[in-house]
Order: C-alpha cells, then structure tokens, then sequence
C-alpha cells in the first residue's frame, strides 16, 4: 500500500483552509460564549483545533484580531444598497444597521470601538456614508467628523446596553433599587426612580431619539 499523500492528509487540509477570517468567525462565536475577557490565543487555538503558532501566522497579535473580528462584523450589514433620493434617511438607516450588527454579537461594541481596522468592507462602509453627507451638502472634513459623531454616538448607545449584567428587563429591578436610595436626596430635583424606571432602559427609543437630533444638527450646519 502506498504511503498518503502528506498534502492530502486531515491535517494538512486543516491548514491549508485555515484564513484570517475563519479565524475571525470562529474568535466571534466564542465571545459569543464566553464574552470578549475570555477570547485568549489559547482558547482561540482549542476551538479551532489548531497550535497557538499555527494561529500566528495569520494572526500575529490580539490587536489584530480584534481588527479582523471588526471587519467580519462590518461585513454583515454592507451598505452599498443606501441609494434612495433622501440622503438622511439613508444616513439614519446606516446608523441602524451599525446598532443591529453590535447588539447581535456579544460585547460587539468593545470589539468594534477597540479596532482601526483600514479594511475593505470598514473603509467601504465610511466611503458610503461620507458620499452621503457629501449628497448632503457636507464639505470633506465636516463630513469626516459627522461621520466619526454618529458613529461615536452609535457605538456609546450599544456599549451602554451592552454594559448591563443582564438584559436591560432583568437588570432594571436591581438598578433601579441601588438607585433608590440614593436618589432620595433632597439634592436631586431633575432625576427619579421614576423617571429611569420609564425611560432610561428604552434603548430603542433613546437611540432614535438621539438619532433624530444628530439628524437635525446636520441640518443645520448645512444651512449656515
């Protein structure tokens, strides 16, 4: 019987489809499990069922899996649909799309707010909305910090749903409990239990909201 070819074997194949983006995925779906403080380069490898150095030659630091965990995620919601003849409301809608792929992906926000990835499916993203301002009526570089606002913006809103230990329905009872106390105080006039207990854990509404005055305020920057 002839030897296997070594180039044929389970493992080699293993390899040979070993990519940073399938490194990418699999690193996703283990924050997913386990949350972003327990991605490490060991676990990453155990999962994949690969050497820690066979990680490394794809990916040479945690820095830059994070960055190609950020493009993976971009890479759900492309934008190059948007092409409607109201640029707001496709700037809105790129907005939206941005919270829905952080909220589907455990600590999506930390991932993405702690990358620079200068990647296709991330710069095409930014090229798509600063086309949009431009439709708008934006100059370059006020257009540049339009986009980094609302993205600021976005990213904040995601990172605080994301910051409760639990959902915001099972958080909210002990929240609103430590709060309580507190609150009491003659000294707070403008903020209530009652006040946080109706609408501070509306995430959905708050983001549009905020959205809405982002909106405005580039409306009347044009303007000027």
């Amino acid at each position: 019987m002839s030897n296997p070819d070594p180039e044929q074997t389970p493992q080699r194949q293993k390899k040979a489809k070993l990519t940073s983006q399938k490194i990418a995925e699999t690193a996703l779906a283990l924050v997913n499990e386990q949350g972003l403080c327990g991605l490490t380069m060991r676990a990453l490898s155990e999962a994949m069922g690969v050497q820690a150095p066979v990680i490394y030659r794809h990916i040479a630091d945690k820095q830059q899996l994070l960055d190609e965990m950020a493009e993976a995620m971009v890479s759900q919601a492309p934008l190059d649909d948007l092409a409607s003849d109201d640029p707001y409301a496709d700037l809105a809608e790129s907005c939206r799309r941005l919270r829905r792929i952080l909220l589907a992906q455990r600590d999506g926000a930390r991932i993405i707010g702690g990358s620079y990835a200068a990647k296709h499916n991330t710069l095409r993203g930014a090229e798509t909305v600063m086309g949009l301002l431009a439709r708008i009526g934006l100059p370059q570089h006020k257009a540049m910090w339009t986009m980094m606002s609302l993205f600021s913006f976005t990213l904040g809103e995601v990172l605080e749903q994301q910051g409760l230990p639990d959902d915001p329905a099972q958080a909210k009872p002990a929240i609103l409990a430590a709060a309580g106390p507190v609150l009491a105080d003659a000294h707070f006039k403008h903020i209530n239990t009652e006040l946080l207990s109706e609408h501070f854990f509306d995430f959905d509404q708050r983001f549009e909201f905020g959205l809405k005055l982002f909106l405005a305020g580039i409306r009347e920057e044009v303007a000027v």
